[in-house]
């Protein structure tokens, strides 16, 4: 018995020398992140520099791959079933690890098969419109709604995100119906939306603020427990008279279930260290990005009661998608 933990022990040994040998090699090729929206969106905005970090930190490109498709879970299911040797991980959506569980009967479990390595963003969800649009306050959007039932469309970047079950949660407490208009990623709203083809979409402020500020678009409301500093004009929900209107936009970075702990917290120094920096602060603050920078245990902790809440909503909707 003795015997045999003696050999367990070595061979456990041996393991964590290996498992140390290649952290210390790795990278030793380009990395691939996956992004599960079309390019130019918000989450475009957000990845991309830090990619741009992570290869000047790590002497090896960190290549944003955009792979939208089945509301971002193309992407993820890529990189849940890829091999966990830290050269393939996921920049991803709170709302596509939480929301779409409830949703779809989907082939991986975004908290078993993916692992957090941080919490990136987490922003309010503002509903803005196009500037011609003859509403100005939520009274005026929500009476609007209820004289015309379902002439009120509002667009989203897929069935299950965030844009899509804010519209719902919105429809639900004010009794109104609105139709949606479901698309692959923020980038192609926001040209429908400025063309004016669709009514509304509930998206982060970032990449919104060039043309709130041109006069293109106008925001009502942004569901945060205070106003914005980049919006001190615009009501949250509550001074809106819609309290019970809780939806926010979120994002983080995953890597395969089975990723070495010592490369997960490689990963987590470098991208914290990015997001702590001036220059971060400074590109994302003018782009209305609230950093989070969190722990991997912090980030899991966050996916597990989202999507505990979410699951609420899209029971209550009846809102299952095959």
């Amino acid at each position: 018995m003795r015997f045999a933990k003696l050999v367990l022990c070595g061979l456990l040994g041996i393991a964590c020398v290996q498992q140390q040998a290649f952290s210390q090699s790795w990278p030793s090729k380009p990395v691939n992140v996956l992004n599960g929206y079309a390019a130019g969106g918000s989450s475009d905005n957000i990845i991309r520099p830090i990619a741009q970090h992570l290869s000047q930190a790590f002497g090896n490109p960190f290549l944003v791959t955009n792979k939208p498709g089945a509301n971002a879970n193309l992407a993820a299911m890529e990189v849940a079933t890829a091999g966990p040797d830290g050269y393939v991980f996921l920049f991803a959506t709170t709302s596509q690890l939480t929301i779409n569980p409830a949703l779809y009967a989907m082939p991986y479990n975004p908290q078993k098969d993916l692992l957090p390595i941080t919490h990136i963003s987490m922003n309010p969800v503002a509903l803005v419109m196009n500037g011609s649009f003859p509403a100005n306050t939520m009274k005026d959007l929500i009476a609007y709604a209820k004289a015309n039932p379902e002439k009120l469309t509002y667009a989203s970047a897929g069935v299950g995100s965030i844009n899509h079950l804010a519209g719902e949660l919105l429809a639900m407490i004010t009794n109104t119906k609105m139709l949606h208009i479901p698309m692959k990623g923020g980038a192609p709203v926001l040209t429908e939306l400025l063309a004016g083809r669709v009514d509304i979409f509930f998206s982060s402020p970032p990449i919104l603020m060039p043309y709130v500020k041109a006069g293109k678009l106008k925001i009502l409301m942004v569901s945060a427990t205070k106003r914005m500093e980049q919006l001190p004009d615009v009501p949250t929900m509550t001074e809106a008279g819609i309290p019970d209107f809780q939806a926010q936009a979120g994002t983080g970075l995953l890597a395969p279930a089975n990723t070495p702990r010592s490369i997960i917290e490689r990963m987590n120094n470098e991208v914290v260290k990015y997001l702590k920096s001036d220059t971060a602060v400074k590109l994302l603050g003018r782009q209305g990005v609230q950093i989070v920078a969190s722990t991997p245990e912090e980030f899991a902790a966050v996916i597990r009661s989202e999507t505990e809440r979410w699951a609420k909503v899209v029971k209550a909707g009846g809102m299952v998608m095959q």
